[in-house]
């Protein structure tokens, strides 16, 4: 198997606020004392508790965060990765895509050692093996794909987040919202298109567009996003159809990508691929976020909107 040559973007430890997150369960899951819940899988809050209590002795950082009753962030951080974990391990399975121990034994040492590479992050060296894992998993599960999907959605573009999530709520509860939202949508200057219908994407001819939520949810689903961060426009999308079987006509794209991107794209794949597993977070925590793929705070600052459009009966 190809190795992943690169040092792992890790997540910093240096974030935001509450002590006392961690000390209890409160309403949320339906488990008591969980995190988090993935499908059948308990994220335990006891293990988020252990992680944290490793994180705080080995980053003075941290310790300050904890003096000022502020790692909140840390422990969103620490189960959002509990929750990508279990949907890669869960998609691998699916899959039957593996990785070596070898494989993972390089890539720990290409970082420069779990114990070098694990410092100034919410990682020790045990889970920073297990993120290197993770993430070899992910690279595979995108080379698996990368050349095989293709989704056909229609789409318009919005001035803003609040104008894009409440006509896409309108589109997952009436989907021919969609079409009049379309028809309506102004067009761009220099006669770039700001909305269509039946727009086809194949992801071995824009693997960048593969990182989007377009690719990582199911057909009939409407999704809201910002394409471009640094930019006030979001795009409302009614993924129509989307299949993984499309057969490129030229060389294997996958030559060309970085691990980076082939990582990010097979993160983005992970829920689908793990068969679209029910994921519940104790509210302490925050909330799930799709479109992110990781916990956001509050249903306010969600990076995205994403919903199953509601068929009306023949």
């Amino acid at each position: 198997m190809r190795t992943v040559q690169r040092r792992f973007t890790l997540i910093g430890a240096a974030v935001a606020s509450v002590a006392v997150l961690v000390a209890g369960c409160g309403t949320g899951p339906s488990h008591v004392g969980s995190a988090a819940i993935v499908g059948d899988t308990v994220l335990p809050l006891e293990q988020v508790q252990q992680r944290l209590d490793i994180v705080l002795k080995k980053e003075p950082e941290a310790q300050k965060l904890h003096d000022q009753r502020k790692l909140d962030q840390v422990a969103r951080q620490l189960v959002t990765l509990g929750v990508q974990h279990e949907l890669i391990e869960q998609a691998a399975r699916r899959e039957g895509v593996s990785v070596s121990e070898e494989a993972v034994t390089e890539s720990v040492e290409q970082a420069g050692g779990a114990e070098l590479a694990s410092q100034n992050t919410v990682y020790d060296p045990a889970t920073f093996r297990e993120r290197a894992r993770d993430q070899l998993l992910a690279v595979e599960l995108a080379r698996k794909y990368v050349d095989r999907m293709e989704v056909t959605f229609d789409y318009f573009f919005t001035k803003d987040n609040a104008e894009a999530v409440e006509k896409a709520k309108q589109v997952a509860a009436d989907p021919a919202k969609m079409a009049e939202f379309v028809a309506a949508a102004p067009q761009g200057v220099d006669g770039r298109k700001l909305s269509n219908e039946g727009e086809r994407v194949r992801s071995a001819e824009s693997p960048q567009a593969a990182q989007s939520p377009l690719f990582g949810v199911p057909a009939g689903t409407v999704v809201a996003f910002a394409p471009d961060p640094s930019s006030a426009q979001w795009i409302v999308a009614y993924v129509t159809d989307r299949k993984t079987d499309v057969r490129s006509s030229g060389d294997s794209s996958t030559e060309q990508l970085t691990p980076q991107l082939l990582e990010q794209i097979g993160l983005r794949l992970v829920y689908t691929l793990a068969g679209e597993p029910e994921i519940q977070v104790n509210p302490r925590y925050g909330l799930w976020d799709g479109a992110a793929i990781s916990l956001a705070p509050s249903e306010g600052e969600l990076s995205g909107y994403q919903a199953t459009v509601r068929q009306k009966s023949p």
